[in-house]
């Protein structure tokens, strides 16, 4: 899979996320679907951040979205860690979820949009393959990480702050002048 369709799949695992939780349900079922949510937030941004972002940023017409996007990752982290410190039962948790939902749903449309087209043209399918396999290398290692211990990473000895981006990390697409990337661009 490469790591635009990657990250789309995991845009519609959360869309989907969000729909239960519009459906609603008791305080147990909001519990078990607010923690899959913000694991699956978690996961999805530090991969993004950690390895995507960086792999993309060096482009001119993707500079701005990536910047732009680093920052609605923040908000939506701030958002979770006050939502995660609510009682599900009152409005302000409500309130909360509604502007999370619709925080990322902005956030995947000016992705999906924008940011995934311009990326299209920057890097060839091989390209592709390779920086989706580096995600997902990086989210199964998370989500064992996260089902192995519920105790933050730190106190685990793991970190993915340092996690090495692999050939792409802050790769400009536009200098690699080998036949292969120029022609499938």
């Amino acid at each position: 899979m490469d790591a635009i369709e990657l990250l789309i799949s995991d845009h519609r695992k959360v869309d989907g996320l969000f729909q239960q939780f519009e459906r609603g349900g008791n305080t147990q079922e909001f519990e078990q679907l607010f923690m899959q949510l913000k694991e699956e937030l978690t996961v999805h941004a530090e991969i993004e951040e950690k390895i995507f972002y960086p792999a993309v940023r060096n482009n001119q017409d993707t500079a701005g979205l990536v910047e732009e996007a680093y920052q609605e990752h923040a908000t939506v982290k701030q958002l979770l860690q006050q939502i995660a410190t609510l009682d599900n039962t009152s409005t302000e948790w409500g309130q909360q979820m509604t502007q999370v939902m619709r925080d990322v749903q902005h956030h995947v449309q000016e992705e999906e949009s924008e940011l995934f087209p311009k990326v299209r043209q920057h890097f060839n399918q091989d390209q592709l393959q390779q920086l989706g396999q580096q995600l997902q290398q990086m989210k199964t290692e998370m989500k064992s990480q996260m089902g192995a211990s519920a105790m933050p990473m730190e106190q685990t000895g793991q970190s993915y702050n340092n996690a090495p981006t692999g050939q792409f990390g802050a790769m400009d697409a536009t200098s690699d002048t080998s036949p292969t990337s120029s022609q499938n661009m």
